[in-house]
């Protein structure tokens, strides 16, 4: 009689440092430790027990008003903004299929930025509500012209990407054009906004931003649940029962709305949307791409506010300036890697 010794079956773990949780956990602590960073640092350094004073209400009046009122609107802004960035570059690039596809390559943000200057040129003193509406028609204007040029050869393809750069090109020409022929005040206070900045930001105008982002927030979820059958093809998606055109609508006017409102808000603030699904995809787990993606913007907007509010103290750089600098060479370096 033979006997087969059978080997207990070994069950292969992964690391801890691997596992979702792992990793979204630690995303969310550093989103953390950003916000904390930015209440403490500042012309009167705070340590973290004075800052629970603040908000145990134990605090002086000044001390108060220096962290509710002046240094957490601007951390909040930089923390929503980016997640709305994140959120539309995630939608964008998996409606093209094109890792360029993000609204700040495509024009978006500039045709959002042109409906604010104009609503600026018309009335200098308005408030956000018609500005955030100026900015979503701008950059609902500009999404339908780069649609409708590029019907033939629809969304997913190089043709959608080249000519959005095109009409983005063409519509910064525009605005530099709009900025010269306006009054000294307005020019200036509009080249400070085009280069992206949370510097004057105060509940006054965050509030409502945030308002408009919170009631957009959840049709974009509900709507970017039919990303995965899209990304499968218009006649495969049909096949499915998804009603491809309604979607694809409902996604566009979503991740653009997205932009417009931080388009209005801080200007137009770029390569959030380009490179955060790009990072989310490698650091973060993939099963919700647009939630990992606006997590990720959010990291990098708020940290990159911090650097450009804290770095070069007491010298003060528009957040768009080091966001241009930090996509920048990730881009390069990104196109140097593919290279290889």
């Amino acid at each position: 009689m033979t006997t087969t010794d059978t080997a207990p079956l070994s069950v292969v773990r992964r690391p801890a440092f691997t596992s979702p949780f792992f990793r979204w956990s630690v995303a969310f602590a550093v989103l953390l430790g950003i916000l904390v960073a930015s209440l403490l640092a500042g012309d009167l350094l705070l340590s973290p027990a004075e800052v629970w004073a603040v908000l145990s209400g134990r605090a002086s009046d000044f001390t108060t008003t220096v962290v509710l009122s002046w240094r957490l609107p601007r951390a909040i802004a930089g923390i929503a903004f980016g997640a709305a960035l994140g959120a539309a570059g995630a939608i964008f690039q998996s409606l093209t299929r094109n890792p360029l596809g993000s609204p700040d390559v495509i024009g978006f943000n500039t045709g959002a930025y042109s409906g604010v200057l104009l609503t600026l040129l018309a009335v200098p003193a308005v408030g956000f509500l018609p500005l955030a509406a100026a900015s979503l028609l701008g950059g609902l204007a500009t999404a339908a012209v780069v649609i409708a040029l590029t019907a033939r050869s629809g969304m997913a393809g190089r043709t959608f990407i080249l000519t959005g750069i095109a009409v983005s090109a063409l519509l910064a020409s525009v605005n530099t054009w709009l900025v010269y022929k306006t009054d000294t005040a307005t020019a200036t206070a509009g080249s400070l906004w085009a280069a992206g900045t949370l510097d004057n930001t105060r509940w006054v105008n965050l509030a409502p931003a945030l308002a408009a982002l919170a009631l957009l927030a959840l049709p974009v979820v509900v709507a970017a649940t039919r990303l995965r059958f899209l990304a499968l093809g218009d006649d495969l998606a049909t096949a499915l029962g998804l009603r491809v055109r309604t979607s694809r609508f409902a996604l566009i006017v979503g991740a653009v709305a997205f932009t417009a409102i931080t388009t209005a808000s801080a200007g137009p603030i770029m390569f959030i949307a380009l490179a955060a699904p790009h990072l989310a995809r490698a650091t973060l787990p993939r099963e919700r791409p647009v939630l990992a993606s606006a997590l990720t913007g959010a990291l990098l907007l708020s940290g990159a506010d911090w650097i450009a509010a804290h770095a070069f103290a007491p010298t003060q750089l528009p957040v768009g300036a080091v966001t241009v600098t930090i996509g920048g060479a990730y881009l390069v370096l990104t196109l140097l890697r593919r290279g290889r």
